[in-house]
């Protein structure tokens, strides 16, 4: 009874070793064709979704950013999310637009600290 395996038909007794070998070798290039372009889909992805999500007021020259810190309005901004970060009244606000009192500030002229940890306004006092 012959055996289908990915579209190539394998008989029990193959008219030559040879034939078997070609086929084989044909089905082993296949798979490591396909999880070779997996893996390169999967790197390309990755690297645009960040690239992607990046404020236009960020700074140019960087292909990952996880937080922006602002010294001149004293607030972060965590960039996977889209979320201005501020200190009021003790607590950390999660904001999706900037506060009132800082919308009149031009972020695209503004000073920015690239920071690539997480949660770095939990160590505010290294970026303050």
């Amino acid at each position: 009874m012959p055996l289908l395996l990915h579209g190539i038909m394998f008989e029990p007794y193959s008219k030559s070793k040879n034939d078997l070998m070609k086929k084989m070798f044909l089905i082993m290039a296949v798979l490591v064709f396909t999880a070779v372009q997996r893996v390169q889909a999967q790197v390309r992805v990755n690297v645009n979704i960040n690239l992607g999500s990046q404020p236009e007021w960020g700074p140019a020259g960087y292909d990952y950013v996880e937080y922006y810190y602002l010294p001149d309005v004293d607030i972060y901004y965590y960039v996977p999310r889209r979320q201005y970060i501020y200190l009021s009244g003790g607590r950390w606000i999660f904001v999706s637009s900037l506060p009132v009192r800082y919308r009149s500030s031009n972020l695209y002229n503004s000073y920015k600290v690239v920071i690539n940890e997480p949660r770095p306004y939990m160590r505010h006092g290294v970026y303050h």
